[in-house]
């Protein structure tokens, strides 16, 4: 058995060997330009120079790539009028060996700078003799990106009579709250989600009780949909109680009391309730940029960042990227009585990626053979084209295209 493993290793390494030492390639890793193009040792008569004799030269196309005008060479690669959102650029360059052997050359921009907060994402192809394709974005927009989620949520107040007999009764003869509004939106809320707040609330309840005096009751508040307009008691076996029916806008309370014999209800205004309409799920930004995340909805609304060296949250809910990583936003709404709705936001903070990039290939390790057997000098057209992948208008600037090997 073992001799059989030996075997197998040993023809493995042999078929690795004969790949390394046969095989030509293509590779986007960058080479110093004062270096030759030894970047991988792939086949044994890989071709080298100092670069005698290779010339080139740019066409543009103005036709999507099908025709260049041979009549103009392309001397300045920038654009500062800007490249549509989906446009692309057209080039061909043509690389000529006027010396008797073959070489291997590669085609670089030399540098290439886009500016601060581009809506356009810079994209370098190339149609052959290969087709490639690298994005090598912008820098990010200040804004950054987030993805909107919509919470749906308010509370409306539930007050209980505070007399101890009363509340001994009141809650078993309740089944919901049902709420609604005039396009159809419902929701329903079980008295089992009732969440007391542990606060009270006083108010009159009108000559014909308690000699018109003021009466407490214990505040709970009850969670329904934010769209919900109305909403009223629904007794135990589904008995609704048609009245009060109160617009929340005006009474978002509804006090609930037995006086002698019988279950009365009133609608009341209190101050305003906790409530969440929209926030967002997801959000990124890169480090000393905002993203702006403020929700919409009522009551008191908070901010918190679960790392604030990670990013930083304003009282408004515009973020601040501080490092990379990430963090959770949380907004929280209160209502006047403590009770809460929140949402969190999941962050990515990214490094601010550098608007300057230098030695960028557009192809490497291209074969131009020598001067044919007639004398004539050989040629080896390299099509390729920048492209614009961004939302808005992207501009830049290229300092050079160049060969190297």
């Amino acid at each position: 058995m073992k001799k059989t493993k030996i075997i197998i290793v040993s023809v493995l390494a042999v078929i690795l060997c004969v790949m390394c030492v046969t095989t030509s390639t293509f590779s986007w890793f960058t080479r110093p330009q004062t270096m030759k193009g030894d970047s991988l040792g792939w086949k044994i008569n890989y071709d080298t120079s100092v670069g005698s004799g290779v010339t080139m030269k740019t066409y543009a196309s103005t036709d999507g790539g099908s025709t260049y005008n041979e009549a103009q060479e392309i001397t300045s690669f920038s654009n500062s009028s800007g490249i549509g959102a989906g446009d692309r650029v057209w080039y061909r360059t043509d690389i000529t060996n006027n010396g008797a052997s073959p070489q291997s050359v590669s085609l670089y921009l030399s540098k290439l700078t886009l500016p601060e907060n581009a809506q356009g994402s810079f994209n370098l192809g190339v149609n052959s003799p290969l087709k490639t394709y690298k994005s090598y974005g912008s820098t990010a927009d200040s804004s950054g990106k987030k993805v909107a989620s919509t919470i749906n949520e308010q509370n409306v107040y539930l007050g209980l009579h505070s007399d101890a007999t009363e509340m001994a009764k009141l809650p078993p003869t309740i089944d919901f709250i049902h709420a609604w509004n005039d396009s159809g939106v419902s929701s329903d809320c079980s008295w089992s989600d009732a969440v007391s707040t542990g606060n009270t609330g006083a108010w009159s309840l009108g000559s014909s009780y308690w000699s018109d005096a003021k009466q407490t009751f214990n505040i709970y508040a009850m969670k329904i949909d934010y769209r919900c307009t109305k909403f009223q008691f629904v007794k135990k076996s589904n008995v609704y109680y048609d009245d009060p029916k109160p617009e929340i806008s005006s009474n978002n309370t509804i006090v609930y009391f037995e006086y002698g014999n019988n279950y009365i209800a009133q609608a009341k205004q209190s101050a305003t309730a906790a409530g969440l309409d929209t926030f967002y799920s997801s959000a990124s930004v890169t480090v000393g940029s905002t993203v702006n995340l403020a929700a919409t909805g009522k009551g008191t609304i908070n901010y918190k960042s679960s790392n604030t060296s990670v990013a930083t949250v304003d009282p408004s809910g515009v973020v601040t990227g501080v490092k990379s990583g990430t963090a959770t936003i949380t907004v929280t709404s209160t209502g006047a009585y403590g009770d809460t709705i929140t949402a969190t936001c999941n962050l990515t903070v990214a490094a601010k990626e550098s608007n300057v990039k230098t030695d960028i290939p557009i192809i490497t390790n291209v074969k131009v053979n020598g001067i044919s057997d007639v004398g004539e000098a050989t040629t080896e057209s390299i099509y390729w084209y920048v492209k614009n992948d961004g939302s808005g208008a992207l501009t830049y600037t290229i300092e050079d295209v160049y060969l190297t090997l």
